[in-house]
């Protein structure tokens, strides 16, 4: 599937799975190779990059379980200095399709022996793209002439210091509860 007759929208891709729900445990191998609109988390976001994959589809009672990955790409904002971060992520695929799934269950209602994994492949692209990545792990921030990053050591010398009591209230430290 090429970019030009693939829209970049959600619309539906329909797997009929009326054959695979005549045999319980029947199985079929599905590919995935979707070009889906951007997915925005915080500052994080999917490409419009091909979602590609791989699900199994197999047969249960009442319904049919699909498990499988996906890759996608990504982009963010560094979480220090906000330079744009790209990446490639992979998530898991688990979901269970059931004809008259109950009231409050994780089921996806199964109607009319055709199964839509869009839906799904986007709840678990939204679940998988990081929210807080770094462009390098040694980012010193926007500014690191005005903001140094600091050693532990650095940082509880300044804590210490910040704890010092203004003199000001040093008479109050004379007082005492204690009858």
């Amino acid at each position: 599937m090429d970019e030009s007759t693939a829209t970049k929208t959600t619309r539906k891709h329909p797997v009929n799975v009326a054959d695979l729900r005549r045999s319980l445990g029947s199985q079929r191998a599905v590919a995935i190779d979707y070009f889906l609109e951007s997915i925005t988390v915080i500052s994080s976001r999917s490409t419009e990059a091909p979602v590609t994959g791989s699900v199994v589809i197999e047969s249960i009672e009442q319904g049919v379980s699909v498990l499988g990955s996906v890759s996608f790409a990504w982009e963010a904002d560094c979480r220090r200095c906000l330079e744009i971060v790209v990446g490639q992520a992979t998530a898991d695929i688990e979901e269970t399709f059931l004809s008259q799934a109950p009231t409050g269950s994780d089921a996806v209602e199964l109607e009319d022996d055709t199964i839509d994994l869009v839906p799904v492949v986007q709840d678990v692209i939204g679940l998988a793209i990081p929210l807080a990545p770094l462009c390098r792990t040694d980012c010193a921030g926007p500014d690191p002439e005005r903001y140094p990053t600091k050693t532990e050591e650095q940082l509880e010398a300044e804590r210490a210091a910040d704890r010092q009591q203004d003199p000001r209230w040093d008479s109050l430290s004379q007082l005492s509860f204690d009858d």
